[in-house]
């Protein structure tokens, strides 16, 4: 008896201190992440984030699910609208513009720390904040596009700086396209920039930006199409007269992707090209004979006084609306951004670091100005010009259905810039309504 009373008791002890402790065994949260990270060093960074965060928060697991960018878009519909969406979602300027117009991303202003929201440079703001002002995500790895300069050909040219305007631009680019064989075909073009596929548009943008056009913008409530404005014709017209009127640029720069540009920078067929500091990695592999003769700098403004523009964004990490665990998922995120990790970086500024991106935070330019090497400095100082790509809802469909083939066309010359603008914005206009 007095055995079963003392077990009885025990039991009894035990059940109290279960009801008085009803978390102690529940099953952990679990969030997900859901991102396109595909280069080894960066995914070290993102493992090495969620194991120490799991070691901190017992309480919250993080698993991982990874895709590729091209079918991103489609398998984070597929999780969405199958009620499995991931906690935290991965997204470039147009898979962001794209999910936001749904509605898909929840409101997390509240939830970032002040510190943070300090920290962050107009240009990540440009790509999560929402038109109505609020914030929607956490920016991640960045990049901006600057000229790159085959020192080696414009000193034989006789150019001795880096070109300041637009006019200047063509000066030095009609001087370094020559015949090199002297037979009159024309193998070393003054300037190049990718025009393949959607860099038709992309660079299309620039040159807009840069004459002072939005492009795209958003009036009372809705997006409005800038392409029937005089600065958006000045900068479509300049992007034209490259091949059309000064011929610094080939036709045949319409089947040229990114790779072929830097291919050509690289041979010695373009002296000045317009690409993405991402770029230099390949550069370097595929021609380690130029280390020494090539630079980079700004890109130059369409006159003297104005300013330049580029593109210049953030990839974003968002938290979903439809997520059951919105706090445990902006608690990871702000851990990520936050913490130190080596170096005096923290993880995100590792992450970004790792493809000689950036974090377009003060902290992080401050950390690479004094720590980049001289051909990535120009990229920072870009930080202040660059803009995300266009965010309307539907100008991604808008540039895929009409845009490319357009900018192309024109850029041949089988369609003028006044009809090939005045059709755009019709088209525009009418997606848009």
């Amino acid at each position: 008896m007095r055995i079963s009373s003392r077990l009885s008791i025990v039991v009894s002890i035990a059940l109290l201190v279960l009801m008085a402790t009803p978390f102690a065994f529940s099953a952990p949260v679990k969030i997900r992440i859901f991102h396109m990270t595909w280069i080894p060093g960066m995914i070290d960074v993102v493992n090495a984030a969620a194991d120490r965060f799991m070691k901190e928060n017992p309480g919250i697991q993080v698993e991982q699910t990874r895709v590729s960018w091209t079918d991103a878009p489609a398998q984070l519909m597929v999780d969405i609208m199958g009620g499995t969406p991931p906690d935290i979602a991965e997204a470039n300027p147009t898979m962001l513009a794209q999910f936001r117009a749904m509605g898909a991303y929840a409101d997390i202003t509240d939830a970032i720390p002040q510190k943070l929201k300090d920290n962050l440079l107009p240009g990540a703001l440009n790509v999560i904040q929402r038109p109505d002002g609020r914030l929607d995500g956490y920016p991640c790895d960045g990049a901006t596009w600057g000229f790159f300069y085959r020192d080696d050909l414009l000193q034989k040219a006789g150019i001795t700086a880096h070109p300041q305007t637009w006019d200047e631009l063509i000066a030095d680019a009609k001087k370094l396209t020559v015949s090199t064989k002297g037979d009159g075909v024309i193998d070393q073009w003054g300037f190049g920039v990718p025009v393949q596929a959607e860099n038709a548009v992309q660079f299309w943008e620039c040159w807009m930006w840069q004459a002072g056009s939005p492009v795209d913008k958003y009036v009372n409530g809705k997006w409005v199409s800038d392409l029937g404005s005089p600065e958006a014709k000045k900068g479509t017209q300049f992007m034209v007269d490259l091949v059309q009127k000064h011929k610094v640029m080939p036709a045949s720069i319409v089947n040229m992707d990114w790779e072929a540009v830097t291919n050509g920078f690289a041979f010695g067929n373009f002296a000045i090209i317009y690409n993405g500091n991402w770029i230099i990695p390949a550069l370097r592999q595929k021609a380690p004979n130029l280390e020494g003769k090539w630079s980079t700098g700004l890109t130059p403004s369409a006159a003297p006084g104005m300013k330049t523009a580029t593109m210049g964004f953030t990839n974003v990490f968002n938290v979903l609306k439809a997520s059951r665990n919105q706090d445990a998922a902006t608690k990871f995120m702000n851990f990520f951004f936050l913490t130190q990790y080596k170096e005096g970086k923290t993880y995100a500024d590792e992450y970004a670091y790792i493809p000689l991106g950036m974090n377009f935070t003060k902290d992080y330019i401050r950390w690479a100005k004094a720590h980049y090497e001289k051909v990535l400095q120009p990229f920072l100082d870009l930080v202040e010009f660059g803009k995300p790509l266009v965010m309307a809802p539907k100008w991604q469909q808008f540039a895929e259905l009409f845009g490319r083939a357009a900018v192309q066309n024109m850029m041949q010359g089988s369609v003028s810039v006044d009809d090939g603008l005045r059709t755009l914005d019709a088209q525009l206009t009418q997606l848009q309504q």
